[in-house]
């Protein structure tokens, strides 16, 4: 009997793990250091402890750096002559971000044991920003009626509440993530759907 219990405090765990690891690493895919950012603040305030990593860390500190790194990649996704070249060079650091935010979710940290969770949380998080990317209309593109910098603020949004919840909450950011690209892949069908008829019409 206590076998069993064991068994299935067991699983349990691993499936929390896994659905806080695939929540925060999809938050990850869309803004690389919010929630890292907001991971060091819930280690500052005694909500959680960072895993071990040999190297003395001060949590305020590194959430200071973190924050500010969140606002410059804020800021920059903004930027109309460059956001889209940046959020294609932001894939590989955010896909880095999702494969922290994973090994932080599992209980291995940052060990040798953790690399499975370290390559899932970089392969989830770098599908996300590729698939946002690829998705979201680029600033050159007034069709979709949708400003970029009114869906770079969905994104602060998804990022943020994402990473707050997403600590507690098992799989609802993967849900909002999900939501966001499944928008803009609505907008770029409508806008096909415009453009297809034009193209039809001028023949």
């Amino acid at each position: 009997m206590k076998r069993t219990c064991h068994r299935y405090n067991a699983g349990v765990e691993i499936l929390l793990t896994l659905g806080l690891g695939i929540g925060l690493a999809s938050v990850a895919g869309v803004r690389a250091f919010l929630p890292l950012a907001l991971s060091a603040l819930f280690a500052a305030i005694g909500v959680f402890d960072l895993p071990a990593s040999g190297i003395a860390v001060n949590e305020w500190a590194l959430f200071g750096g973190l924050a500010g790194l969140s606002i410059l990649e804020i800021v920059l996704d903004k930027i109309r002559a460059v956001e889209r070249v940046f959020n294609w060079v932001m894939v590989p650091v955010r896909a880095a971000s999702g494969a922290l935010v994973f090994g932080l979710a599992s209980a291995a940290g940052f060990a040798v044991d953790a690399a499975p969770y370290l390559i899932a949380g970089a392969v989830i998080a770098g599908a996300v920003a590729v698939f946002k990317v690829v998705l979201r209309p680029s600033a050159r593109d007034a069709s979709s009626g949708v400003s970029t910098s009114f869906l770079s603020l969905i994104e602060d949004a998804v990022g943020l509440v994402g990473g707050l919840i997403g600590i507690f909450v098992p799989l609802l950011p993967a849900a909002l993530v999900a939501f966001l690209l499944f928008f803009y892949a609505r907008i770029r069908k409508r806008r096909g759907r415009k453009f297809g008829g034009l193209r039809i019409l001028g023949d």
